[in-house]
């Protein structure tokens, strides 16, 4: 009886050694798949990388020293066009007080060479959103070239490189295989708005030298 009462003690006593070690492993194993998928996600974030936006011709309209503008078609007539999106870097962070620096042709394809006249800034806020609103350009003839209806930019942060770039129309008869289809923009309407997103990635140095 004394031994059956011993082995029956010892069983049990092999249990509980059992189910300790099988609740302290899951607990480890849990704990540390946690913090591998923790890693995981700050590595993801680390490595993620956004494409640069491609660059396009500056044009012989650029002026230096447009003004900061609400609105650029304010009083102009044409179709109000509104732009919105994010300027980021290429490790798809947004850039706050990032410029982007804007000129286009009127409804009629002329540019204002004397004035700022659909010419300006807009400066991106703190979540690195910007909104440009103003009118859609008309394509205009260029020796034997009809270029497409496009809006101008020079985008960046200070000190640092600025990207030179055009933005075009989905479906403008005049596009051609010259205009890169990644600056082609879907246009929207709204309550008599024209309307389209488009995000910019240019280069930042900034956080790499920290």
């Amino acid at each position: 009886m004394k031994k059956i009462v011993i082995g029956l003690m010892t069983m049990m006593l092999l249990i509980i050694i059992s189910l300790i070690y099988t609740t302290t492993t899951t607990t480890t194993f849990a704990q540390s798949s946690q913090t591998s998928t923790l890693q995981l996600q700050q590595q993801q974030q680390q490595n993620s990388f956004c494409k640069l936006t491609k660059s396009d011709m500056l044009g012989p309209f650029y002026k230096e020293n447009a003004p900061f503008k609400q609105r650029l078609g304010e009083g102009i007539e044409g179709e109000r066009l509104i732009i919105t999106g994010k300027v980021m870097d290429m490790r798809c962070q947004p850039l706050k007080d990032a410029i982007l620096d804007i000129w286009q042709a009127n409804s009629t394809g002329e540019y204002d060479n004397k004035g700022f006249t659909l010419r300006g800034k807009v400066k991106t806020n703190n979540d690195g959103i910007y909104l440009i609103d103003t009118i859609i350009p008309k394509e205009y003839a260029t020796g034997d070239i009809t270029r497409p209806g496009h809006i101008h930019l020079k985008v960046g942060v200070p000190n640092q490189p600025t990207l030179t770039t055009q933005l075009y129309f989905e479906g403008d008869p005049y596009l051609t295989d010259l205009e890169d289809k990644s600056l082609v923009m879907k246009i929207t309407e709204a309550n008599g708005t024209k309307k389209a997103k488009f995000d910019f990635v240019v280069e930042n140095y900034k956080e790499y030298n920290k």
